[in-house]
């Protein structure tokens, strides 16, 4: 019984430091910062053309390598692909996936 013990104070000198998985998570945007955002959105799509609002809101970003739905790949893009073949992945993976097929609003889009 004795070795017993002293494994298990030997075991208490290691602080395991524990966080709930929900600290792990990416933080979000609160309500008040999500209204903010999408004021800030409609005074770019009423103030600035066409043009200069995509590069705005697109500013930024990068290629997407690969999409998934229901946990199936459907779309590959690499960079020898060209554009015309990338339209057409995209077009078959919204007919395939019916979560990308939805329409939503514009000003609520990326949220």
């Amino acid at each position: 019984a004795i070795p017993a013990k002293r494994e298990m104070e030997a075991s208490s000198d290691v602080v395991i430091e524990r966080m709930p998985s929900i600290e792990r998570e990416p933080r979000t945007l609160s309500p008040q910062q999500l209204q903010y955002a999408r004021e800030a959105a409609l005074y770019v799509l009423n103030t600035k053309t066409l043009e200069e609002a995509v590069s705005i809101f697109t500013e930024g970003l990068q290629p997407v390598i690969s999409l998934h739905c229901n946990g199936k790949r459907t779309v590959n893009v690499d960079d020898e692909t060209e554009e015309s073949d990338q339209v057409a992945a995209m077009m078959h993976t919204r007919l395939s996936c019916p979560l990308l097929g939805r329409e939503r609003d514009i000003v609520s889009a990326p949220f």
